[in-house]
């Protein structure tokens, strides 16, 4: 019995209620301003599409506006093919005059991706560039974000973005970027996914790591039809079919999958059912069904379609009309396969899609190899052909299917598109695209051209350029650097090549290692071995490579060889004449903030440097490289108004770029100052932005400052109890995180844990504190265990912090580059020396951090000097200054909100109102002892005098050598009239 009646199913939407009902649940919370995005995954044919489609028709009948990405799973796609399409069809729906969410600089971002956009907006001036890939790339990211927050502000809006398993990486990028930012936005971010046989290595498994922890993120995963509704979906079918058993054989061999069910039904449309209406043999898998289907049409048509594969799953009627028959019978053949819904025509005249990916998969896997590398070969030069003045949006199919062709003698055109088109991919910002081109230009030239050592010296160097801008490749990236070296190195300077391929790769190799903190030994031997072999007429690359020395050094700890290559540098770019060069120059030794006694150096560099800027009229330059540590450098030297400044221009180009690692730096700083001004809820504000921020270009450095900055924020809060078991376990569990450990000894000593930080103190302490590290966290932890060394009253130790903290007399103590200032050092160097029992000393440097703080508005830290200046005078029995200065200590404390310091200066006030405060904890009965010890009497004679046992008086003579640390009754006598506690007289 033939099965004339069978037809393809034209029918209203089955099945899927419960997903549905999740799909408009997240659309009213959209429509509420509530952005949702959700996550729709599945087997292929499980109706993820077609679900799609009806929860779009849904939310248009609401009022929301739709739009569709769709992903093309073949080599060679456009970069971020489907936001373009978004932007396409966006552009599509807006009149002839752009509204409001396409203005200013934004679209001429936009307009680099969306050519097209130039031809509405023919006024629109070219986008600045940006030198740094991270901050270019964060800017067209967050273009697009805002644009697509904007427009949804002015209607409801549903992105549906189809396949997203076939996406480029650069487009999974931007959906993570954007999902972060749609919470508050009337914005539905919809994205289906086979989720099958995906490897941990699949470039989406990152990106749904990151999106699964969006707490506006949802995930539905479809499964087979219920037999119900196989049944409803069959019975919607034409004519009189025994359908309960038709239905019982196709559940049981599609498990409900909606393409397994058509296709089982086209089948059985071609094949026809036996009388009885049982099947007697149902394909096992859904190729063999579709290569049935297939071989119901004409060996022409099964020909066509598989030069149809080679193009894609969606493919153009004048690329195919290339590689296939006369237009006129090509139509024909096209038209059969329409006919049984092999195929299907796209909105776009002249355009197909195969009806599904695994039928245009079983086309092509069908094709012998040499066929596909000749059909591959005609694709390329039909492009060619077609496309003459437009290759550059081809470069991806070009490279793809000429690289498919490459055995066929095509692989020295595919090294050309291939390099090409990872060239463009690194100007659209899209660099694990322009990797894997890059990459794919390599491989193709060690395996068919490997005599060309030039080239591929080349392409090293720009693989390892375009995995450093991927980012998180830094160690990908120094590897293709060190290739390159050893290929230059080779060749020899016979090839005039080799000397500048050498010095980008030395130059390439020591910036990636700077940014992530890589000890600078290797860069420094790659460019001194740049610079002896580099041509003297090469001035300007010779002063690039000597900065760059400069740098590295500085990262040797290495202060003579740095300053060598400073001079070299600046010397050479003063007699070019070069701004630029000039400016990269002196830059360079800006980063030595590990180097306290070259302060005014760094300073003198920063001004010229920056001076630069404003001549040349590129502020830009400056907030690349030099801003932060000039911040820092101005906040150390007490020029809190300079520091301002270079931070107001730095926020300038921040916020005009909208260049992630900028702005970090930016609210870094800002978080920073706020804290010196004692606004720590704005501080913590700005912490937190930071971190979000910081995130986004290096997760561990955002982690690291916003962990400082809060331990900051806590600890003058008086809320250090809250970091304790972290930092603990952090610091016990961490190897690199020893450089943690003075904080951790601070931590203990604020909650009152003396014996743990005495026990992490004295560990530091050891071989001239070995283990504390010589680089930005240096001030830092000696100002730490300064702290430790005078609660713990360990003035053995005591010299040598003092010694340590010394260059630093007259300057304020500034952790990291921007990250926070701890107000003056001669505060921790005065309870240094009062830990000494050096006095006069001590109300020295106290009278300097007095000043200090309150010439820059430090007023925490003024809070501090204050405090700890009143207990030196209270030692000093000098009550009358020293219950001023707790006063004013404790005023200033309790209206900042610094709970832990309050509290102690309550405590000392209340102990200078009620007795005298002696040193060393001394008693007052211990005094009375000490002055009569010191007045040459015997143990009887004190205890007669003071009508005390003679055992009393031993057990007093006895706390007092321990509490002062003398030896005899004649070093107790000088103790007593050197603290003032009796008077010298002849």
């Amino acid at each position: 019995m033939v099965l004339t009646c069978i037809a393809v199913p034209q029918t209203g939407f089955i099945g899927r209620r419960v997903e549905l009902a999740v799909l408009d649940n997240a659309m009213q919370q959209t429509l509420a301003g509530q952005g949702r995005l959700v996550l729709l995954s599945g087997d292929p044919g499980i109706g993820k599409t077609h679900t799609a489609q009806e929860f779009a028709s849904r939310a248009e009948q609401q009022g929301m506006r739709v739009f569709w990405g769709r992903c093309y799973e073949e080599p060679g796609a456009p970069l971020y093919w489907p936001w373009l399409q978004l932007l396409r069809g966006w552009l599509e729906e807006t009149d002839s005059v752009l509204p409001d969410e396409m203005a200013g600089s934004d679209a001429g971002v936009i307009a680099e991706l969306l050519p097209e956009l130039r031809q509405r907006l023919p006024e629109l001036l070219e986008t600045p560039s940006i030198d740094d890939p991270a901050q270019a790339r964060f800017r067209l990211l967050d273009t697009l974000t805002r644009f697509w927050q904007q427009t949804a502000r002015l209607q409801p809006l549903v992105l549906i973005l189809d396949d997203l398993h076939w996406a480029d990486t650069a487009s999974l990028k931007l959906l993570e970027f954007l999902a972060r930012e749609i919470a508050t936005s009337p914005l539905l971010l919809l994205a289906s996914f086979r989720d099958n046989a995906m490897s941990r290595q699949h470039p989406l498994s990152d990106t749904l790591g990151e999106l699964s922890r969006l707490p506006h993120c949802q995930r539905l995963t479809l499964s087979g039809m219920s037999r119900d509704e196989t049944e409803q979906y069959l019975g919607s079918l034409a004519g009189t079919l025994p359908l309960i058993v038709v239905a019982t054989a196709i559940y049981q061999h599609s498990e409900g999958n909606p393409l397994f069910m058509r296709e089982l039904s086209r089948y059985l449309l071609q094949e026809g059912l036996p009388a009885d209406g049982v099947l007697p043999r149902i394909p096992s898998g859904i190729r063999e069904i579709i290569g049935q289907r297939l071989n119901a049409l004409s060996r022409d048509c099964n020909s066509l379609l598989g030069m149809a594969s080679v193009i894609g799953r969606r493919f153009e009627l004048e690329l195919l009309a290339g590689l296939a028959l006369p237009e006129t019978k090509l139509l024909d053949l096209l038209d059969e396969a329409l006919e049984v819904h092999i195929i299907e025509e796209l909105p776009q005249p002249g355009h197909f899609q195969f009806n599904h990916a695994l039928v245009r998969e079983t086309l092509y896997e069908e094709l012998s190899t040499p066929r596909r590398m000749s059909l591959h070969r005609k694709a390329g030069e039909r492009l060619e052909t077609l496309h003459p003045h437009d290759l550059q949006a081809r470069l991806p199919e070009l490279a793809h299917h000429f690289a498919e062709a490459a055995p066929d003698g095509t692989a020295e055109t595919a090294i050309d598109y291939a390099e090409r088109a990872g060239d463009r991919a690194d100007t659209l910002l899209a660099y694990e695209e322009a990797v894997h081109f890059h990459h794919l230009a390599l491989q193709l030239l060690e395996q068919y051209l490997p005599q060309d050592s030039e080239r591929h010296c080349r392409l090293l160097l720009a693989l390892a350029e375009a995995h450093n801008r991927a980012g998180g490749h830094a160690d990908d990236s120094l590897g293709h650097f060190m290739q390159a070296v050893e290929l230059a190195r080779q060749v020899g300077t016979a090839a005039n090549w080799s000397v500048p391929m050498l010095a980008h790769a030395a130059l390439g190799y020591e910036s990636v290692g700077w940014r992530i903190g890589r000890h600078g030994d290797r860069a420094v031997a790659l460019l001194e071995e740049a610079l002896a072999a580099l041509d003297p007429a090469a001035e300007r690359l010779r002063a690039k490579l000597l900065a760059a020395l400069c740098r590295a050094n500085i990262y040797c700890d290495r202060p003579q060889a740095a300053h060598a290559a400073l001079r070299q540098a600046t010397r050479l770019a003063r007699r070019l004449g070069d701004p630029r060069t000039l400016f990269e120059a002196l830059s360079a030794i800006v980063p030595a903030r590990s180097w306290p006694e070259h302060l005014e150096e760094r300073l003198a560099a920063a001004s010229e440097a920056l001076e630069l800027v404003h001549q040349a009229g590129h502020p830009e330059w400056a907030v690349g490289d030099m801003s932060g540590w000039y911040i820092g450098d101005l906040m150390e030297d007490g020029d809190i108004d300079t520091a301002r400044a270079v931070l107001d221009l730095h926020l300038q180009v921040a916020n005009a770029c909208r260049q992630p690692f900028l702005q970090a730096v930016g609210l870094s700083a800002q978080a920073m100052l706020a804290t010196h001004r004692g606004r720590f809820a704005e501080a913590e504000q700005q912490a937190r932005e930071n971190l979000i921020v910081g995130r986004r270009f290096s997760p561990e450095h955002a982690e690291g400052v916003f962990g400082m900055q809060m331990f900051t924020l806590r600890r003058e809060q008086g809320r250090l109890g809250e970091l304790q078991p972290v930092l603990r376990h952090f610091v016990q569990n961490t190897p690199e995180a020893a450089a943690w450990r003075p904080g951790l000894a601070v931590l203990y000593v604020e909650l009152e844990r003396l014996e743990e930080a005495r026990l992490e103190f004295k560990y530091l302490m050891t071989d001239e504190l070995k283990a504390v590290s010589r680089d930005a966290m240096w001030s830092t932890s000696i100002t730490y265990l300064a702290e430790v060394c005078a609660r713990l009253d360990e003035a053995g130790y005591a010299t040598p912090l003092y010694r340590h903290l010394l260059p630093y007399v007259g300057r304020n103590i500034v952790f990291g580059a921007h990250t926070v200032c701890y107000g003056s050092a001669d505060r921790f160097l005065g309870m240094l020396a009062a830990t000494l029992k050096q006095w006069d000393t001590a109300e020295r440097h106290f009278q300097t951090a007095l000043a200090m703080d309150e010439r820059t508005g430090g007023w925490p830290w003024l809070a501090h000097d204050r405090f700890q200046y009143a207990r030196v005078l209270a030692q000093r029995k000098k009550p009358e200054p020293a219950r001023a200065l707790v006063e004013a200590a404790e005023q200033t404390a309790r209206g900042l909100g610094m709970e832990a310091l309050a509290r102690r200066c309550a405590t000392l006030r209340e102990t200078l109102s009620t007795r005298p405060v002696y040193p060393a904890g001394l008693s007052g009965r211990e005094v009375q002892v000490l002055q009569l010890l010191a007045a040459g009497r015997s143990n009887r004679e004190v205890a007669e005098r003071l009508f005390l046992s003679p055992n009393t008086v031993a057990n007093h003579v006895r706390n007092i050598l321990a509490k002062t640390n003398t030896a005899n009754r004649t070093e107790a006598a000088a103790y007593a009239i050197g603290h003032g506690l009796v008077e010298n007289r002849p």
